[in-house]
């Protein structure tokens, strides 16, 4: 039986397309954000990634000049601005090994997964503005326990699964506003905030019943794992 499932996901696997390779351009500087954290940060802000294709996107190297004695490694935040972007880029964390802010504005997401996410365990704050992101899932943040600022504004989410956030235990600040679902409180700028927001959240506020369930499918995620493995290689 394991070899049949195995077989089964080796037949899958094969016929689904590993993603484009793609030279992103970026402009580094010292970023001067809204909380006082991200001063002095050093960031990448993507000047042009091309996209072709709706296939996730392999980012094989970055270009542009850096700052006098920085280099990839300094560089902590990176950020993405109205892109063509329909799934996670990957091989990020390759070419920028110490990421903790991780921003991609008013692009074509349709999904964000926990794999995707998995590669940035020091990851302090995610922005996914402007996206039609649907469904939080449970397990999103699982690889994430250092998150402290979350930005949902203006998605589409009409579910956020009631355990997606509550172990998050560093989150101070969640901007929720402009969704399709609504939550009495949908923004929250303290940890007193958070808690109160995330308990709004398991008593079934932003639940749609038509999202019976929100766990990734095992196999899939086993695909994809396997596919980043090809991929690095």
């Amino acid at each position: 039986m394991k070899y049949f499932s195995l077989a089964i996901l080796f037949c899958f696997f094969s016929t689904v397309p590993v993603g484009n390779s793609v030279t992103i351009k970026c402009y580094y500087y010292l970023d001067h954000g809204y909380w006082p954290a991200h001063n002095r940060e050093y960031q990448c802000h993507v000047l042009s990634i091309e996209v072709f294709t709706e296939d996730r996107v392999n980012i094989e190297k970055a270009e542009g000049n850096h700052r006098s004695e920085k280099s990839d490694d300094d560089v902590k935040t990176f950020t993405i601005i109205r892109s063509n972007l329909t799934y996670f880029p990957r091989n990020v964390e390759n070419i920028f090994k110490n990421l903790e802010r991780f921003h991609i504005y008013d692009s074509n997401l349709i999904e964000i997964t926990s794999e995707d996410l998995r590669p940035f365990p020091k990851l302090k704050s995610f922005y996914l503005d402007g996206n039609p992101i649907e469904i939080i899932r449970e397990s999103l943040f699982v690889h994430n326990s250092e998150l402290e600022i979350l930005y949902l504004v203006n998605n589409k989410i009409n579910h956020i699964d009631p355990n997606a956030l509550n172990h998050l235990n560093k989150l101070n600040a969640i901007w929720f506003n402009k969704n399709t679902c609504k939550i009495d409180k949908n923004k929250a700028e303290s940890r007193p905030e958070v808690l109160e927001m995330v308990k709004q959240i398991e008593q079934g506020q932003c639940q749609s019943p038509k999202s019976t369930t929100t766990t990734e499918n095992p196999l899939i995620l086993e695909i994809n794992q396997l596919k980043q493995q090809i991929e690095q290689q």
